[in-house]
């Protein structure tokens, strides 16, 4: 059974894809191609494409968009049976990362800029994970969500959701535990902090009608 991996940046994607290597599952998506090819971890399948913001447009708006698993694997070109594993970074965290890596990329100016652009990044963010969400919720014998944080705590979870899917896996040597992820070196700079991200969802609280809801 093939196996393609998801997820939006700065999520995990590539540390899912080690784990799976590890287990000696095939994924059918392990290269990466343009984002606005179907098989790309990172492709924009919601019908609404408003959300993705206006500096990464140009990466990942598509013209495609479809409400079952049938369908986003002919469109993609994927056998039919494939199996999806989506993989959900908790979402404050992931607002810091992805400024920090927005950063990084010359996607802003400076750090304030960034932060500036934390609602329509978002925006983004629960749209993608909105999608994968309803998939999982329609079809979980075919779609199943991973979050980060525990499967770095516990990096045997994964067994269990290939389980769930029907995919085979070899799990000798597996300890979910590597040197280093790619393009996630271990002394990459954060100038993005918490406090930061905090300030963020605090300020947007306060302004009426354009609140940013906090996460619970």
């Amino acid at each position: 059974m093939l196996v393609a991996h998801h997820g939006i940046q700065r999520s995990g994607t590539n540390y899912l894809l080690q784990c799976l290597l590890s287990l000696r599952v095939p994924v059918i998506n392990a290269a990466e191609p343009a984002g606005t090819v179907p098989r790309h971890k990172h492709f924009r399948w919601q019908r609404e494409k408003e959300t993705i913001p206006g500096f990464i447009r140009h990466q990942y708006n598509n013209e495609l968009g479809v409400d079952c698993v049938a369908g986003l694997n002919a469109a993609a070109g994927y056998p039919a049976g494939t199996r999806h594993l989506v993989i959900r970074k908790q979402e404050a965290a992931w607002l810091a990362s992805i400024l920090n890596w927005g950063l990084r990329c010359g996607w802003f100016a400076n750090k304030k800029a960034g932060l500036a652009e934390a609602p329509a990044l978002l925006a983004d963010y629960r749209a993608y994970n909105h999608f994968w969400q309803l998939l999982a919720d329609r079809e979980p014998e075919q779609v199943q969500i991973v979050d980060l944080e525990e499967l770095v705590e516990e990096p045997r979870r994964l067994l269990s959701v290939l389980r769930n899917v029907g995919v085979a896996f070899d799990e000798r040597g597996f300890t979910g535990v590597f040197d280093e992820v790619p393009k996630s070196p271990r002394g990459r700079l954060r100038p993005v902090t918490a406090e930061d991200i905090e300030a963020v969802y605090r300020d947007a609280k306060e302004a009426a009608g354009t609140a940013i809801p906090v996460p619970v």
